[in-house]
């Protein structure tokens, strides 16, 4: 499974019939690889990846509660 950051509202027929509303904000979770290949191909979601996201209970370096 993968995790899909849906980053502008679509709507995508899946096997070419079954048509599902993304929207924008939402975090999925999908197989389809079909999904996965074009949202990201035409820009309107990001494949979403823990090991490259900063954890959320840290500060940031350049913040400017840090200077």
């Amino acid at each position: 499974m993968q995790k899909l950051h849906i980053e502008k509202s679509f709507g995508f027929a899946h096997r070419g019939c079954d048509v599902v509303a993304y929207v924008a904000g939402t975090t999925i979770e999908t197989d389809d690889a079909e999904l996965l290949v074009i949202a990201v191909r035409e820009g309107w979601a990001t494949l979403e990846d823990k090991a490259n996201k900063p954890p959320q209970n840290k500060a940031k370096k350049n913040a400017p509660e840090n200077k």
